[in-house]
């Protein structure tokens, strides 16, 4: 299963932000566990960092970003999916340019915990507690085990 990550998604995660950290653990979990290929694009990249330094430092930032968001695959932005995009005209571009993403990598989804934003794109973005209701109904149950 391949998902592309809205950077709320990472960002609840990584600074354990309630209560939307512990569903976007999961997610991220899927992608660490290697259940799912989970992506982001290289602008998102940037974005992340930015959002993180302002939090906690230019250095913690670098190193949480290579440490805990490892996982991640990063999909590169082209001078196609920058004109694609502004030519689709959204209100938010760069929601236009994860679903341009999402699209360009086949996605199976974009998750994220605004969906209403991306009503416009051809994949179906859906939020982290609708991902695991659909996988449970296909009889895919994730439940964390603690060591």
């Amino acid at each position: 299963m391949d998902l592309m990550l809205d950077n709320n998604i990472i960002l609840d995660h990584i600074l354990d932000r309630q209560p939307h950290a512990e569903t976007s653990r999961l997610v991220c979990l899927l992608g660490i566990t290697g259940e799912a290929t989970t992506y982001i694009s290289v602008n998102m990249f940037t974005d992340i960092y930015y959002i993180l330094r302002k939090a906690v430092g230019s250095q913690r930032a670098q190193e949480m970003i290579q440490n805990d968001l490892s996982f991640l695959e990063y999909v590169g932005i082209t001078a196609d999916d920058a004109a694609t995009a502004l030519s689709r005209a959204w209100a938010d571009l760069e929601d236009c340019m994860v679903a341009q993403c999402a699209e360009r990598i086949a996605a199976d989804y974009i998750i994220t915990r605004n969906a209403k934003d991306f009503t416009a794109s051809t994949v179906e973005a859906i939020s982290p507690e609708e991902l695991f209701s659909r996988l449970e109904a296909n009889g895919f149950a994730y439940e964390e085990i603690i060591f």
